[in-house]
């Protein structure tokens, strides 16, 4: 059992190292509150160093000194708590900018990125 489910998430670690994740690599944490109409607002926005890359995890340094693991789900995904690249077009983007981009994905994985990508 522990084996299939090792096997079940591997593939979210090889596809954040495929979309740039790695040791020593600089991230853009958004932690965000959802609102009445269902879109998010961000309330704070922190900046990290990726340390080590586990199956389940990654775990940081933040600016503030604290260390943090995030899982593989809050890179990839949308969700609360946001982890980009610090030079990718996401961690730039303003929160109602945000808000379309997770709405026309429907829960699929960089809609921005596979855009630019399927274009050239």
């Amino acid at each position: 059992m522990k084996e299939k489910r090792r096997w079940n998430h591997a593939w979210l670690k090889a596809f954040s190292c495929q979309r740039g994740l790695q040791e020593g690599a600089q991230i853009l944490v958004r932690e965000r509150s959802i609102l009445k109409d269902g879109s998010y607002i961000t309330r704070k926005r922190r900046c990290g160093r990726v340390l080590h890359l586990y199956p389940y995890h990654f775990y940081c340094i933040m600016e503030d000194g604290s260390k943090e693991s995030f899982r593989y789900n809050e890179f990839l995904g949308y969700e609360s708590r946001l982890v980009r690249l610090q030079g990718s077009k996401e961690a730039v983007m303003t929160d109602r900018q945000l808000n379309m981009v997770e709405r026309a994905s429907c829960g699929r994985f960089f809609l921005c990125e596979n855009r630019k990508n399927s274009a050239a």
